[in-house]
């Protein structure tokens, strides 16, 4: 039987539990794999409280330490490299300099050694079989931020193939995972603690950011390949407005926003409904999530030259006259500002959007000025039948 002060050193503390969720939290919100490693040793060294950290890979080509915290490469040593290339699990220990050391293997592509390394001061306390568990604990979702990125750095040369095998193969468990975090949050099969219900609430919002991201690599895919799929019909615009929004409405009204919908009588547009309301749900969430609260968000809309125009107006952070003109609708492109980085995303909503809209016959542009909103619109044909006044 275990010792009881072994049992009270391996039991995690309310504060700890907090530590490692903070942790968690502050690594994956980025596609790059660079920023993850970065985010990945900084949020380390500050859940153990140590001095400082590196993470090492060494594929074929030979070692490389890819991520410092507070230090930088050249200060590492030779011992300290050898420490974190031997490590084949995690533990912890002392160098010859009686630095207390704590090491763990991390996720890499194709066998390579990556693995993570931090110390302490000599004459600070050596890292107890707790900090091990929680470091374990860390690492487990550290290596899917590291894989997920990684994915994403081999995948940027081919992005439709990668598309197409990702969302095959991931979309069944990802409903699995949806599906049973809803049940757990309703407590289907028994009653939550806080703590509980907030990390099973990071789990559901997780899932549903990869479902979105695996729809929109599949539609990447098919885009680039000329392979999407359209239905186009006669849609009225406002009755698809009005679907979007009943989703959308509440989320607005919880930030204090406020929404303005300017809709004349409107002829019928020719688009494929789904994917009309696919185009409007980017635009119009856009608006909400990178508009402060308080803000405005207007949605009007008219007849022109044979076309509907729509448009989305907000008065939120705007974008960057640089990315305008070289980023926006592209691929896996993300504005470098706080509030988009408090968000996850693949950065491809836009380029989807865009190629619809252009792929059912109209056409999608934007104007933005930094700290004072955006406008983004898009046309579409308006139906042929002679009927289609809505």
């Amino acid at each position: 039987m275990a010792k009881e002060e072994d049992i009270r050193e391996f039991a995690p503390t309310y504060e700890s539990l907090a530590a490692l969720y903070e942790a968690i939290q502050s690594i994956g919100p980025t596609l790059d794999l660079e920023e993850t490693l970065e985010q990945t040793i900084q949020a380390a060294v500050d859940l153990l409280e140590a001095e400082w950290g590196f993470i090492v890979w060494e594929p074929e080509e030979g070692t490389a330490v890819r991520a410092c915290a507070v230090l930088s490469p050249e200060d590492i040593d030779d011992p300290a490299l050898k420490l974190v290339l031997c490590a084949t699990q995690a533990q912890t220990g002392t160098t010859p300099t009686s630095r207390p050391y704590i090491v763990s293997p991390l996720w890499s592509p194709e066998e390579a050694i990556c693995a993570l390394y931090a110390d302490r001061a000599p004459d600070q306390e050596p890292f107890s079989k707790s900090e091990l568990k929680l470091l374990e604990a860390f690492t487990q979702q550290a290596n899917i931020a590291i894989q997920n990125a990684h994915t994403f750095y081999v995948a940027a040369s081919d992005e439709a193939e990668f598309g197409s095998m990702i969302a095959h193969d991931l979309r069944l468990p990802i409903t699995s995972m949806r599906g049973y975090s809803d049940m757990l949050l309703k407590e289907a099969v028994g009653p939550l603690t806080d703590m509980q219900r907030q990390f099973l609430s990071v789990v559901h919002a997780n899932t549903y950011y990869l479902e979105t991201l695996t729809y929109n690599l599949s539609d990447i895919a098919k885009i680039d390949h000329d392979r999407m799929p359209l239905n186009p019909v006669e849609v009225n615009l406002k009755e698809t407005i009005d679907e979007v929004l009943s989703k959308l409405g509440p989320k607005i009204e919880e930030k204090e926003q406020a929404l303005e919908i300017d809709l004349p009588a409107l002829p019928h547009v020719t688009a494929d409904k789904a994917r009309l309301a696919q185009v409007l749900r980017t635009l119009i969430e856009n608006a909400h999530l990178y508009t402060p609260s308080e803000g405005k968000i207007t949605v009007t809309a008219k007849e022109q030259d044979g076309f509907v125009r729509l448009t989305v107006i907000d008065t939120g952070i705007g974008i960057s006259l640089e990315d305008q003109q070289s980023h926006l609708f592209g691929k896996f492109f993300r504005a470098d500002h706080t509030m988009v980085q408090e968000h996850r995303g693949g950065g491809n909503n836009l380029y989807v959007a865009k190629r619809l809209v252009e792929l059912m016959g109209g056409q999608m542009d934007a104007e933005s000025e930094l700290d004072k909103g955006s406008t983004f619109w898009f046309t579409l044909p308006v139906a042929a039948s002679e009927n289609g006044q809505s």
